[in-house]
């Protein structure tokens, strides 16, 4: 008679095993992942910014007789609309407030495809994937290959240094 429990085990071990490196070796990729997807969003929105900035006038125009932008004048709402674009896609491209910067580009995509009634249906489905990428940085933030990671790194060495070191008025609060 063959002992099956043995084998079933060592299988099972391995499968798990096996599993475990894969799933690690996935992980291992999201800051990449995190990084990539940043940049190809800040691209889109950055030459959009630049060619509002490009021809002033042409965007100014386009804000007062074909965007319908509500609760907000023409000429303001291009001005910040420009802002949000370039100042939004900077700060995502880096992963400098990563959350805030995700969050205003997923506000104006919004504003943007609601106020141009004349967008299609290949548009609009293109603006709803760019939103659902927006709210995985405003929930997830920017990731590890970020200068929010990054300061939030130098600020964890900084407050541990000063705790290790007992410096006064460091309660055991202010070191986690």
């Amino acid at each position: 008679m063959i002992k099956t429990d043995g084998f079933f085990a060592r299988t099972v071990d391995r499968a798990a095993l096996t599993y475990g490196r894969l799933v690690w070796g996935l992980e291992a990729l999201l800051p990449l992942f995190d990084l990539t997807v940043r940049l190809y969003l800040a691209h889109i929105f950055w030459k959009g910014g630049m060619v509002k900035l490009s021809s002033w006038m042409s965007t100014v125009m386009l804000f007062t007789m074909v965007y319908d932008v509500p609760l907000l004048p023409p000429e303001i709402a291009a001005y910040l609309a420009t802002a949000v674009e370039l100042g939004g896609s900077f700060l995502l491209a880096i992963g400098l407030a990563g959350r805030w910067a995700a969050l205003s580009l997923f506000g104006l995509n919004i504003v943007a495809s609601l106020s141009y009634g004349q967008l299609s249906e290949a548009a609009l489905q293109e603006a709803f994937y760019w939103g659902i990428l927006f709210l995985y940085f405003v929930l997830h933030g920017p990731g590890l290959l970020s200068a929010d990671a990054l300061l939030r790194s130098w600020f964890r060495r900084r407050t541990s240094t000063k705790a290790d070191q007992g410096v006064p008025g460091q309660t055991a609060l202010h070191q986690t």
